[in-house]
């Protein structure tokens, strides 16, 4: 059944062939073709006069093989302004403007198909699917000064203190009403009478602190037994949890990033969004009137300087800016992993790194003159290449993986700890000293007040 398919398809692929050859409006022709600077899926080197000279990446290696197999030529151009293509003051620019003008035959770069450009330009069989997202300064070290609370969430911590009091409440009522109602068997000792003094005694078991005996109040004291002894097995599993957590907080830190999708950015105090001026994810935020994209738009017309001229596709300019550390840089993903592989081999450190949530997936082609009659050839030239699987060849070899991508939620385990790892202890241990201080001095100047109280009652 299988062999049967692909004998099928491979007739079809040549009956195909066969008809376009027949009709074949490339061959023999010389075609302007107009491109862009979109590393990795373009590469354009210019001379000291600024000419296209030669030209590499995804996009290049599919227009050389378009011209091999369809026996044409052509020579690149890039549009004045720099620009894809925006309808701006009731007209295009860009690329997609000379093509409307119809200055070029064809757009070679990573250009987002659209309804608006549709409507102006025919876009051929997309070759990628490329998401947007932004690079971000590099995430930071989670503060150990906060390490010693971290094992367990605020409402643990709440759920631990009312569970001491609820213990201590319940003991020190038992000893209450039994040394009350039942005096003869009483024998706990006037201080299991005090209610600090039973705190303590929990306080002591969920600290390892050793020293205080569980409370008894004589023969008849299984009640309270049976609540310290059950506090006791619940404070072996708090003592292990916490004790394994903090571990993992103070030798392995988690690296938190300073944003991790658009809602953090648009609430963000630290990072600014800056985007490519006249893009496609810039038309999508200024015209919304809603929502997260809607806050983003109003950021960008609040500062201007934040939509970034064509000079940004250059990926050493883009990166500079990027690493001053203030804004959030949206673009397609593609081309931000281009620059982190740039950083990287630059510093040879993660200085920069990818935001955790990508934005907006688009299907990216190329694109022709509206009713233009190479189309069709240049199409059925798509499928061939996906077909023999040049394209995924040429994915492989253009498209790397940084190092600095995903290490958000990763952190390198510390060999030895030093006094950074243990700051919130220290701080802890001196915040502790000091309010002791506070609370020595205060009892101090309580004694010698009562104390001048009683002399001059005395005289």
């Amino acid at each position: 059944m299988f062999a049967a398919w692909a004998l099928f398809s491979t007739m079809a692929l040549v009956l195909a062939e066969i008809h376009f050859e027949k009709v074949d409006h490339l061959y023999g022709k010389h075609l302007i073709v107009a491109t862009a600077d979109l590393n990795p899926y373009m590469y354009v080197h210019h001379d000291d006069n600024g000419t296209i000279v030669s030209a590499d990446g995804i996009v290049n290696e599919m227009m050389v093989w378009l011209a091999q197999r369809y026996h044409f030529t052509f020579h690149y151009v890039e549009s004045s302004d720099g620009y894809f293509g925006a309808f701006v003051n009731g007209s295009w620019n860009g690329m997609v403007g000379m093509a409307v003008r119809k200055e070029i035959d064809l757009v070679a770069t990573q250009l987002t198909t659209t309804y608006a450009r549709s409507k102006v330009i025919d876009f051929t069989t997309s070759f990628s699917k490329d998401p947007m997202s932004a690079i971000i300064p590099a995430p930071k070290e989670d503060d150990f000064m906060a390490a010693i609370v971290k094992p367990f969430q605020p409402g643990v911590w709440a759920l631990i203190m009312i569970s001491m009091f609820s213990a201590t409440l319940v003991t020190f009522t038992f000893m209450k009403l039994i040394h009350k109602y039942m005096p003869e068997y009483y024998d706990g000792g006037t201080s299991n009478l005090h209610f600090w003094e039973n705190f303590m005694y929990y306080f002591g078991i969920i600290s390892s602190q050793a020293g205080r005996t569980m409370p008894s109040i004589g023969p008849l004291g299984h009640a309270t037994r049976l609540v310290a002894a059950t506090w006791c097995l619940t404070a072996v599993v708090f003592i292990y949890l916490y004790s394994g957590c903090l571990t993992s907080f103070i030798t392995i830190p988690k690296l938190r990033p300073l944003i991790e999708s658009l809602d953090d950015l648009a609430t963000s105090v630290d990072l600014e969004l800056t985007i490519l001026k006249n893009s496609v994810f810039e038309s999508m935020i200024l015209e919304a009137t809603s929502g997260t994209y809607k806050a983003l738009g109003e950021s960008l017309r609040n500062n201007p300087q934040n939509r970034l001229p064509k000079d940004f596709l250059e990926p050493e300019i883009f990166l500079k800016h990027a690493l001053i550390g203030r804004f959030a840089m949206v673009d397609q993903k593609s081309f931000l992993e281009y620059v982190l592989n740039l950083a990287f081999k630059t510093s040879g450190k993660c200085d920069v790194t990818l935001m955790k949530q990508e934005v907006v997936t688009s299907l990216d082609s190329m694109a022709v003159q509206k009713n233009s009659i190479y189309l069709a050839q240049i199409d059925q030239g798509f499928q061939t290449m996906a077909a023999l699987g040049l394209q995924n060849y040429w994915e492989k070899r253009f498209l790397k993986i940084p190092k600095c991508e995903g290490n958000l939620e990763k952190g390198v385990a510390n060999p030895r700890l030093t006094l950074a790892n243990l700051s919130g202890a220290f701080l802890f241990l001196f915040v502790g000293i000091g309010i002791s201080f506070a609370v020595f001095l205060v009892e101090n100047m309580w004694f010698y007040m009562q104390k001048g109280k009683a002399l001059m009652t005395t005289d």
